[in-house]
Order: C-alpha cells, then structure tokens, then sequence
C-alpha cells in the first residue's frame, strides 16, 4: 500500500494533456463534460486514467465510463498537502474527527472535503443532471459495507477497481 501511495503522490504534479480530455469528450454529454473541466487537473487526470484502465479491459458501459471520470468531481479544489494529510489520517483511523466542514482552518475543511466527497459530488452530477446510475456510482465508490465494498454490485466493483488501480 505504501508504494501504491507514493506512486500516487508522485503523479500528482502531472497536468491534464490533449488524451485526458479526449476521453471525456468522447464519453460525457456537454453538461457533464462541462463539469470535468471544473475538476482539480490532479482529477482531471486521475478520472481520465480511470476511465481509460477499464477501456482498456474491454469496458464500454456508458454509466461506468461517465461515473469513471466524474467520481471524484465532489473534492474540489485542493492543495496537495491536504491529499497527503486525508491520506494520512485515513491509515490512522481518524477522519471521523480530523475534518470538519465548519472549520477556521482550510486543511480541516479539506479533510472533511476528502471525507464526503463521494456525497457531495453525487448531490452535483444529480443537479446537473447526470443519470441515476451514474450518481449512484459516484455516491458509493468509497462506501464500505458488510458485505464487501461494492455491495454485490459488479459494476461498482469495476469503478473501485479501476480508480484504486490509477
């Protein structure tokens, strides 16, 4: 997991190129793809990958590809160091109490950004009208359950798969 995450911190300088908007061109409708462009270049590249990891292994479903390259539209703008430290408290167990949205400080408030981004980018695709499917996927690719973190539903599982792999 560790050289997983460093592999992850290296790449985070890398800025969005020419393919990683053809991607989502080639997959969002103008509304969605609108909202794309607004993404952090950090998750512009991140979905863009995402996207093109399951292309690459054969998927064509349209929700997942969209889902793919909108999961993470709920982060926002963030700093790297405030990735590094969501990361951070994640392995320690404590981002139940480091964020919080109400915070002074930015870094809290990212923190509970990194939190709840799942939801709240799931509450953006709704209002800007993306499909059902593709909200639910967004809403639940972090989410944990009993029984397992895709709940029995494959094309999640996809989704988790290819976001942990790019």
């Amino acid at each position: 997991m560790l050289r997983e995450r460093l592999r992850q911190f290296r790449e985070a300088s890398r800025l969005p190129e020419t393919a990683d908007y053809a991607v989502a061109e080639a997959h969002l409708p103008p509304e969605l793809l609108d909202l794309f462009r607004t993404q952090h270049p950090r998750d512009i590249v991140h979905s863009a990958d995402t996207a093109r990891w399951l292309i690459a292994r054969g998927h064509t479903e349209p929700d997942l590809l969209m889902a793919a390259l909108l999961h993470d539209i709920g982060k926002g703008q963030q700093r790297r160091f405030d990735r590094v430290a969501h990361v951070l408290v994640g392995v320690i167990r404590a981002d139940g109490i480091a964020g919080a949205s109400g915070s002074r400080f930015e870094m809290r408030r990212a923190l509970a950004r990194s939190a709840e981004h799942s939801q709240a980018g799931a509450q953006l695709l709704a209002a800007t009208g993306a499909p059902e499917r593709v909200v639910s996927l967004t809403r639940r690719h972090h989410c944990p359950s009993r029984l397992g973190p895709s709940r029995g539903d494959p094309v999640l599982a996809l989704l988790q798969q290819a976001d942990a792999a790019s």
